[in-house]
């Protein structure tokens, strides 16, 4: 039976959200899958991800437990990859929605949409800063003790970028920027999973309204809001107001693994390290369990193992996020639903909402809270802002053509990777930043792009490497 003419125009509007060409592609015409091997243009994305170093570094970045000591505790690279697997997991789910109703493209399986959910999954945390998001707060509290320098040198945008320093908007900076910095379109992703990557499709001059889950936050810079615009335009999302735009429909697929895991796994993780105790989690997980499990005793609960309950737990969320997500695939489709499938729950799964509340309340008072977090949180605020505090030596705002360096200053520029002052996507540019001796190179950035060289430098850091570097230049261990 043909599809209805509502189905077919559904069926044409996910043939572009799911765009399998590249961000500024110089080929073009590329087939969705490989005639040979069926391998998918969103495959290739995931093992673009997988490979980067810029992937590799999560394994030594902060979680919830900074620089722990044991090697259950989970980093962001585990905690990344069980998001991917989650988000694989509803978008294969949602995919086969789609083609029961008729709307899935011809040339896309369910599988391509789980690719996709995933891929955005590998990349949602890529350019968090280390220790966490005490990260983010670090450069915000560093950009708040400079801000009159720094607001006397940058346009008021620009300096948002840094006063409320995101790293989704740097983790969509290194995936279409920073990836490949002499070229447009940087790791030049396919349109869909760049679409499903953009949380908070906005810049940071535009306002924060909490009550809409696509604006409680910024996704790019001033200096990338053009390949924001670039993927806006291929992906035909709707323009809302000037560098502020509807979500892509995977989004909230992608969003709701992330909330998924680390609200349950951060619990698993605080229960191994003695946090909180057995039975207390397992309570907690009760409401989200089948019957075989949620109607024994609380001794009979507490026996049975966290790493099943964590499981079970997860897919009954996993289950209640794609029942939402499929009671409002047209608003889904046109990025206007305003609320996480998560918080959706609270209409329509009351009892499961309220349970899955309770877990961050615990989280809040008995694991963020810890003193052995908080310490290791507060050294790295100290880490962070020191450093930053040492690079505005190397790389001033208010250095004018005639000015010099101070001696430290040039010292520490020699030691600055010189990769990171080649911020401008644009050949000849970098060419000429690589050619030029340290102290010319950077007279060629504006006072901006040296702000965004040292936090493209700093946020791409390892907790190690940070801790290390801050003992070195601070004079605390030498070399």
């Amino acid at each position: 039976m043909p599809p209805s003419s509502t189905a077919s125009a559904a069926q044409a509007r996910w043939t572009q959200l799911l765009r399998h060409d590249r961000l500024h592609d110089t080929r073009g015409g590329r087939a969705s899958h490989h005639p040979e091997t069926g391998r998918s243009e969103f495959d290739a994305d995931y093992g673009r991800l997988i490979f980067s170093s810029a992937f590799r570094r999560l394994q030594d970045k902060t979680q919830v437990f900074p620089l722990a000591k044991s090697d259950y505790t989970r980093t962001r690279l585990t905690h990344t990859l069980e998001v991917a697997n989650v988000g694989r997991g509803l978008g294969k789910t949602f995919g086969k929605h789609l083609e029961q109703l008729g709307e899935l493209p011809y040339h896309l399986t369910s599988d391509d949409v789980g690719t996709v959910v995933s891929v955005a999954c590998l990349a949602h945390d890529i350019g968090n800063p280390p220790f966490g998001h005490s990260g983010e707060a670090s450069i915000q509290e560093w950009a708040g003790r400079h801000a009159a320098s720094l607001r006397s040198h940058l346009s008021e945008a620009e300096f948002q970028d840094v006063a409320r320093f995101e790293g989704n908007a740097q983790s969509f900076r290194i995936m279409a920027r920073l990836w490949d910095r002499g070229r447009l379109g940087g790791a030049r992703l396919t349109l869909a999973s760049y679409g499903a990557l953009l949380k908070y499709p906005q810049g940071s001059g535009h306002a924060v309204v909490k009550a809409d889950c696509a604006r409680k936050k910024f996704n790019y810079m001033q200096a990338d809001a053009p390949l924001a615009e670039q993927v806006r335009q291929d992906l035909g999302l709707t323009s809302q107001e000037q560098g502020r735009f509807a979500r892509h429909p995977l989004v909230y697929l992608m969003e709701a693994a992330d909330d998924i895991c680390y609200r349950v796994v951060d619990l698993e993780d605080a229960e191994e390290a003695g946090l909180i105790s057995r039975g207390h989690l397992a309570e907690m997980l009760r409401p989200m369990l089948p019957d075989y499990l949620s109607k024994l005793s609380a001794k009979e609960l507490q026996e049975r193992s966290i790493s099943e309950l964590r499981a079970q737990a997860i897919g009954d969320l996993m289950r209640a996020a794609t029942e939402v997500a499929k009671s409002h695939l047209e608003e889904l489709r046109e990025g206007t639903f305003p609320h996480a499938l998560i918080d959706a729950l609270a209409e329509q799964q009351p009892e499961l909402f309220a349970a899955f509340e309770g877990l961050g309340a615990a989280a809040k008072s008995e694991v963020y809270t810890d003193e052995r977090v908080l310490q290791v949180e507060y050294a790295g605020f100290k880490v962070i802002g020191g450093l930053l505090d040492e690079l505005m030596n190397a790389l001033p705002v208010d250095l004018g053509a005639s000015d010099k360096l101070s001696a430290s200053g040039e010292k520490l520029l020699k030691l600055f990777p010189p990769k990171y002052l080649q911020v401008r996507s644009d050949t000849d540019f970098c060419r000429q930043v690589s050619g030029a001796k340290a102290a010319d190179a950077v007279r060629l950035l504006t006072p901006y792009e040296r702000v965004l060289a040292m936090t493209d430098y700093v946020s791409g850091m390892t907790d190690s490497y940070a801790l290390n570097l801050h003992r070195t230049l601070t004079g605390v261990r030498l070399p």
